[in-house]
């Protein structure tokens, strides 16, 4: 029984969700299939990506994860399916993908062209149901990911600056903003190490262009955050968040993903 994942910005009002799942099933009825989210921002890959390789890692190796957040299906963006050493990730070749291949140790991708991994006169605007989830399920099947197609020399990867460091700030973006607000940036715990990353320190935080500043404190849980200002911690998906307590961080800053801040010591 091999584990397929979907991951989608579909929300589960409509059937697309359903459809998909229904067409894995009608070719791999003993797929289990695991939902990661459908709650994605609508068009946002960035989003997505952050979902996806935060949580793919923590699947049985050998699992096919689907994701489709795809603002530009029906273009000339690639449907592909990547081999990597602990499962396969399929989706479009938007940038979507990348990190998440990395995570699952990337070894090889495919252009998904073969007629046998498409369902017979896919829709232009669902390669969701007739391609990702079609594919997905014969590779779960027991087909190879080198059998979709022909091998790809390189894939799309996000345009994201990675953060920038000094002896007296931080430049970062944000990477995601979570269901509770907290803020999550493109800083990883070990970069943290890299400005002195110590628990009580008080550091500035400046809002890109508007350059308003805020208060913030190192703190190592969500409950040390003190009751007036922000905390600045490790979190769990292994990045460094900007929290506030049982407020949201990002709604008080008026940031979103993809929005400059930087951290003042």
């Amino acid at each position: 029984m091999t584990v397929i994942t979907l991951l989608s910005d579909f929300g589960l009002t409509d059937s697309y969700v359903a459809q998909m799942k229904a067409v894995v099933l009608s070719t791999s009825p003993n797929a289990e299939i695991v939902d990661i989210s459908h709650g994605i921002e609508k068009h946002s890959i960035a989003a997505g990506s952050y979902i996806l390789e935060t949580t793919v890692p923590f699947f049985p190796a050998g699992s096919v994860h689907v994701a489709v957040v795809d603002p530009g299906v029906g273009g000339d963006r690639l449907p592909i399916a990547i081999e990597c050493e602990q499962g396969v990730v399929i989706g479009p070749d938007n940038g979507l993908l990348a990190r998440a291949a990395d995570k699952l140790g990337f070894q090889a991708a495919y252009r998904i062209a073969n007629s046998h991994f498409i369902r017979d006169v896919p829709s232009s605007t669902f390669h969701g149901r007739d391609i990702f989830a079609f594919a997905a399920a014969g590779i779960a099947a027991g087909h190879r990911p080198n059998e979709v197609g022909p091998p790809l020399s390189a894939i799309a990867r996000l345009d994201f600056p990675e953060p920038s460091f000094s002896r007296e700030l931080v430049s970062f973006r944000v990477l995601y903003v979570d269901s509770f607000g907290n803020i999550v940036t493109n800083i990883s715990s070990v970069d943290s190490e890299r400005f002195g990353f110590r628990q009580g320190v008080r550091v500035k935080i400046v809002v890109g262009k508007r350059g308003s500043h805020h208060v913030g404190t190192i703190t190592t849980s969500y409950f040390d955050i003190p009751s007036h200002g922000f905390g600045v911690l490790r979190g769990s998906q292994g990045y460094l968040e900007i929290a506030l307590k049982e407020a949201s961080a990002a709604a008080t800053l008026g940031v979103k993903t993809l929005d400059s801040l930087e951290i003042q010591f």
